[in-house]
């Protein structure tokens, strides 16, 4: 993306003129050529015969291969024209958007960004901020397109020009893309061999760039395949990345690398469409007109060797000791850099992705085994900052492979993995890819960023179990699928007695529940990311009672291939508890309870007719019992941090009440006015904007923007027994609210001369917690009431009490027991 304070500094009247000179330039050329043409016939009079005749054929030739570079010459002061024109349009109208929040007080920083959070209104502030982003990608693609006409037409000059004078036509100059690349690639990977940087510059400004559009990248980034790469294009970097080979590939972002970071703002750019293109040119989605695909064998085969040869594979002996396997790890390092460098919805194809992954998954394995066995000290032959490139490398690798959906899948449940590719006989390439060995390694490993990266291997399925199709189903399987990953049962042993077989799995003395419970917290991220999934997908474990995980048809649709996921109690609670290790999971997971709430009665209030409290008895008794089991399950991750010395809790049901607040705060107006969410999705789920929000942002930034109501005077920090009292006071304060929406809540009621308001002076339902007292309780009893909802109410209660109560975790001894899986109590 370019920066708002270099698009203001553009001169693009600079750019016409420069392509006014090219006309100039193109007709002194013809100027040349057609002096010599008028000089042949000049001397006609003086000159004949065959040597004449063969002469002035050849002139005459080269006249015409002439006229042809010309029109080439053309064709680019077109495309110049043309080009600035289009990105001179789109420039101004985003400009004046700018414009147009600046003259309302308001600040638009260097990326685009309206920062005023204090002078503007949070709706006017977005509109304007959407008013930006919608010229803004227009902007960006137009730019892109402007250097796709012209590089691609200055190849094609080059290749007239190369062509002019030999045996073949200038005409074919469209057909020479393949050997400029391979010209240019053999010449690369020379130039850095000898260090020659200036053959290195001027390589890279004969590269075509860049390989696909903003347009053509946001298409990917969707899921959609691009069939509109340039053929020439392909066949250029086809050829030069052959050619180039590894050392090429490198030596060319070192120098690029070295030049970005003494400030030179082009070098970044090229370096970003080095890394775009590798990534284009090995995804199977992205094609030419005449169906020429991407495909991991267009890498040479020497960076293949490298990507898939998997240290823990290797089977002969490393030269040099340790220096060897340390320089592959060097190199390893540097090309996780440079694809770490490329657009975000810049996806792999899904062989480069899996293969991404792997890679990943063996770098941290032989980290974690350096400080499990080697004391953290890298071995001799490492340089001292080996650990931490590699670290980032492992990061960059697993970043970019989760970018395709196909890849995570693959990766995380061991299905659909593409056939490993042959890179040589000194690794073996028959070791089946062990789904589970790699999800231990990439969940329970410290990752710097919290496990955001890793995160990623998940966060698809929240996206996709709503989904029709295959994507759906396969998104609701790995619903299913993800108790036993984190989970999972233990296989029954017969030689033990029944009270002592251990219900979960075990490694070793500890449940894989207890230490996927330790992963969680290492790496907050997960919990962030699982906390969606099960947020998104309620309907799968909203009855407690379900003893069996499964995937089932639709039994509305016999025979329909398009099953739903359910979860059993046991595995939904447990699920539940990975997904409130973290203070992002917490709020989420309470968002999406209230907003699923809302919706129940919003549902209730349309189609119960008029009895919304009977058709909430049916098909909402689950509520309350919902509202329990996400209560335990906070209360007891904290309960387990406490115990873990994880962080301390000086009240757990504080924490639990505040968290309530700040979910009640976001749903009551159902949108987030003072978070920034990118690519923001009109009328998506609020729980979704609010994983949005963490995943960008983090939990700290989020909750500065989120004001709860304070604590009323005198407040005591609430127990079990007040936790009760809150959720019978939160549940009928949104009937109350709907009632009054729907203009069926009195403002007061009188029982026995006593009065009590339950609206107050501008029409708003008073707060529950205000209405106190035996007359308030007897007047909101018979609101509920005339409206058939206090049977509902109480049930509502009677559930939430016989959740909570055994669901509560308060002992260390009960804690153990859990996380073995076995009863609390």
């Amino acid at each position: 993306m370019h920066k708002r304070s270099a698009v203001e500094k553009w001169n693009l009247e600079a750019v016409k003129t420069w392509a006014t000179q090219l006309a100039a330039a193109r007709g002194s050329l013809m100027v040349c050529a057609d002096t010599t043409m008028t000089h042949m016939r000049d001397i006609q009079s003086s000159w004949s015969g065959a040597a004449y005749l063969a002469a002035y054929d050849r002139v005459a030739e080269d006249h015409g291969q002439v006229q042809k570079l010309a029109l080439e010459i053309d064709e680019l002061v077109t495309a110049v024209n043309t080009s600035v024109d289009d990105v001179a349009s789109h420039r101004t109208i985003l400009l004046n958007k700018v414009a147009d929040a600046q003259a309302l007080g308001m600040t638009v920083d260097d990326v685009w960004k309206v920062m005023d959070y204090e002078n503007v209104e949070a709706d006017v502030r977005n509109d304007h901020q959407q008013l930006i982003n919608n010229a803004l990608f227009p902007f960006e693609d137009s730019v892109t397109k402007a250097v796709q006409a012209i590089t691609a037409q200055a190849t094609e000059i080059r290749s007239a020009g190369d062509l002019l004078g030999s045996s073949q036509d200038v005409s074919a100059a469209d057909t020479q893309a393949g050997r400029f690349g391979q010209d240019d690639g053999n010449e690369l990977a020379e130039a850095v061999k000898t260090g020659d940087k200036a053959k290195i510059d001027e390589i890279l400004a004969q590269m075509p760039q860049p390989a696909l559009t903003q347009f053509e990248i946001d298409q990917l980034a969707a899921g959609n395949e691009v069939t509109t790469l340039p053929q020439s294009t392909q066949d250029y970097y086809k050829t030069f990345f052959q050619a180039a080979g590894k050392d090429g590939i490198l030596g060319l972002n070192e120098q690029l690398l070295a030049r970005e970071n003494a400030g030179d703002t082009t070098a970044a750019a090229q370096r970003n469409n080095l890394a775009n293109t590798m990534l284009a040119m090995t995804n199977e989605k992205v094609g030419t007109s005449n169906g020429s695909k991407g495909s991991y064998s267009n890498l040479p085969p020497d960076l293949q060797n490298l990507i898939s040869g998997r240290s823990e594979d290797f089977n002969g002996v490393y030269d040099n000791g340790y220096n060897q396997l340390a320089g592959r790890y060097e190199d390893l390092s540097q090309f996780g850099e440079l694809l770490g460098q490329s657009d975000p919805g810049m996806q792999p194809g899904k062989q480069l992705g899996v293969e991404l992954g792997r890679q990943s998954e063996s770098m941290v394995a032989y980290l974690e085994n350096v400080d499990k066995n080697m004391g953290g000290q890298m071995p001799p032959g490492f340089t001292d900052s080996a650990k931490e490139d590699m670290e980032q490398g492992a990061q960059h690798f697993l970043e970019v492979a989760t970018r395709n959906d196909d890849v995570s899948y693959s990766l995380l449940t061991g299905n659909d993995m593409p056939a490993s590719p042959d890179i040589g006989s000194e690794y073996k390439n028959d070791r089946p890819f062990n789904a589970e060995e790699f999800r231990n390694t990439m969940f329970r490993h410290e990752w710097p960023d919290d496990g955001k990266v890793a995160s990623g291997l998940m966060d698809w399925i929240a996206e996709d179990t709503s989904k029709p199709g295959e994507e759906g189903i396969r998104a609701r399987q790995t619903l299913a699928e993800l108790p036993d990953y984190f989970a999972p049962e233990g296989t029954p042993n017969h030689d033990l007695s029944e009270s002592d077989r251990p219900p979960l799995k075990m490694e070793g003395d500890t449940s894989v529940f207890e230490k996927s419970t330790s992963a969680f917290n290492t790496n907050p991220q997960l919990s962030d990311s699982l906390a969606n999934i099960m947020a998104n997908n309620i309907p799968s474990y909203i009855d407690p009672s379900a003893t069996e995980t499964l995937v089932r048809n639709d039994p509305n649709s016999p025979g329909a291939n398009d099953g739903d996921a359910v979860l059993s109690g046991k595995d939904a609670d447990r699920m539940l508890f990975l997904s409130s290790q973290s203070e992002g999971g917490r709020l989420l997971l309470e968002v999406a309870r209230q907003e699923y709430q809302t919706e129940m009665l919003d549902k209730a209030f349309n189609s119960g007719g008029d009895n919304p409290g009977a058709w909430l008895e049916v098909n909402g008794g689950n509520l309350g019992s919902l509202d329990g089991r996400f209560t335990a399950a906070i209360n007891n991750a904290l309960t387990y941090q406490d115990e873990n010395n994880i962080s301390e809790h000086n009240n757990k049901q504080t924490e639990i009440y505040e968290n309530r607040e700040k979910a009640g705060e976001i749903i009551k107006s159902m949108t987030i006015d003072n978070i920034e969410v990118p690519n923001r999705v009109p009328g998506a789920p609020v729980v979704n904007e609010v994983f949005g929000a963490l995943k960008d942002e983090g939990y700290g930034a989020l909750m500065e923007n989120i004001n709860p109501a304070p604590k009323p005077e005198g407040f005591v920090p609430p127990s079990v027994t007040d936790l009760q009292a809150s959720s019978n006071l939160g549940i009928r304060q949104i009937i109350l609210e709907e009632l009054n929406e729907r203009g069926q809540l009195p403002a007061t009621v009188t029982i026995d001369q006593n009065t009590t308001a339950l609206l107050d002076n501008d029409g708003n339902v008073v707060e529950s917690r205000d209405l106190t007292g035996d007359k308030a309780d007897k007047a909101v009893n018979k609101a509920l009431q005339d409206n058939h909802m206090l049977s509902y109410s109480n049930q509502y209660m009677n559930r939430y009490s016989t959740t909570i109560i055994p669901g509560l975790i308060a002992t260390p001894d009960e804690l153990k027991n859990y996380l073995a899986g076995k009863n609390a109590r």
